[in-house]
């Protein structure tokens, strides 16, 4: 199955921990392609791919800085799900109730 978006791919995933599984290898494989774009092999990012046997997802960049805020997107959205999983919340308090 090919996934024309990261969103969708993600979506698939019915649990918290899959989703960061899921994230997890995205992560991954944009990395390992932005190493190769630093490393001179490919200078110009223009698609990564990301196959784990039961499906794949292609997603298209113009510039490495593209693929890394894509990455900083993506450790933000996999904090999210892992914050839902462990059952961690964030509580917002007025000034007048530290006191």
């Amino acid at each position: 199955m090919i996934y024309e978006s990261i969103s969708a791919f993600v979506g698939s995933k019915t649990t918290h921990a899959d989703r960061i599984t899921a994230i997890d290898a995205l992560i991954d494989a944009m990395l390992l392609t932005l190493a190769d774009a630093t490393n001179g092999m490919n200078p110009t990012v223009e698609e990564y791919q990301l196959d784990d046997g039961q499906m794949k997802i292609r997603t298209r960049y113009r510039s490495i800085s593209d693929v890394e805020a894509g990455i900083k997107s993506l450790e933000k959205l996999k904090q999210m799900y892992v914050n839902r999983y462990n059952g961690h919340v964030s509580v917002l308090r007025d000034v007048r109730g530290l006191s």
